[in-house]
């Protein structure tokens, strides 16, 4: 086969040339894709980065709600239970020691007198915790009142007994109502002096006197 002669004069002939311009804005508007699709993929992934962070808190929020909730609860219950134990102290604080009064008036009472009638009235313990209430302190006399009837052998021993009974902390105002006539059943042989003595009672316990359920949880901590 032949060599092919190019017979175009070589000042007549068409040189490609490149475009160099149009290459620059072909490659810039690739880049300004590539860009653009990079920066949607970057934001992409934070959008989902950040609702995946929004429903963590949304959670843990919801959790801690819930945690609260149970917490209202416990802190109900602990109001319950400081009012409670408040009255319950107020109650206890307020109690007439009816027993320890009784103890204290039979270590007084003179050997040659007998009680044919005592009466001890008290008050209302939950009276006395709501009074104390409202004052802040628990009062230590109401209407609590001792009454007591008896016989003995002369006038003395009657002052004996008044003087006695003074020596009780927790009998005031010590009155002797009447003394003469014997009370109840007595042997008409013998001269028997009957009485009449009247006090108030008064509270000496402490308005904070502990329960003593608290001293057993002291106790055993």
């Amino acid at each position: 086969m032949g060599r092919r002669i190019n017979l175009i004069p070589q000042t007549e002939r068409t040189r490609t040339r490149t475009d160099i311009g149009s290459l620059a804005l072909i490659a810039a508007i690739i880049l300004v894709i590539f860009g653009l699709g990079f920066g949607y993929y970057m934001l992409n992934n934070t959008l989902s980065d950040r609702k995946q962070e929004l429903a963590d808190v949304q959670q843990q929020t919801a959790l801690l709600e819930d945690q609260l909730a149970a917490l209202r609860q416990f802190e109900q219950l602990q109001s319950r239970r400081i009012a409670t134990e408040t009255v319950v102290q107020g109650i206890y604080a307020g109690r007439t020691l009816v027993a320890d009064i009784l103890d204290s008036v039979s270590l007084v009472v003179p050997e040659s007198v007998w009680f044919q009638n005592l009466a001890l009235t008290t008050l209302d313990p939950m009276v006395a915790s709501s009074a104390a209430g409202q004052s802040g302190v628990v009062s230590a006399q109401g209407d609590n009142q001792l009454t007591v009837e008896g016989n003995t052998y002369s006038f003395e021993d009657v002052a004996q007994v008044l003087v006695r009974l003074q020596l009780i902390p927790a009998l005031s105002q010590i009155d002797l109502v009447s003394a003469g006539q014997p009370r109840g059943a007595t042997d008409p042989a013998k001269d028997i002096k009957g009485f009449s003595i009247g006090a108030s009672v008064i509270n000496t316990q402490p308005a904070d006197t502990p329960l003593p359920m608290s001293q057993v949880e002291v106790e055993g901590l």
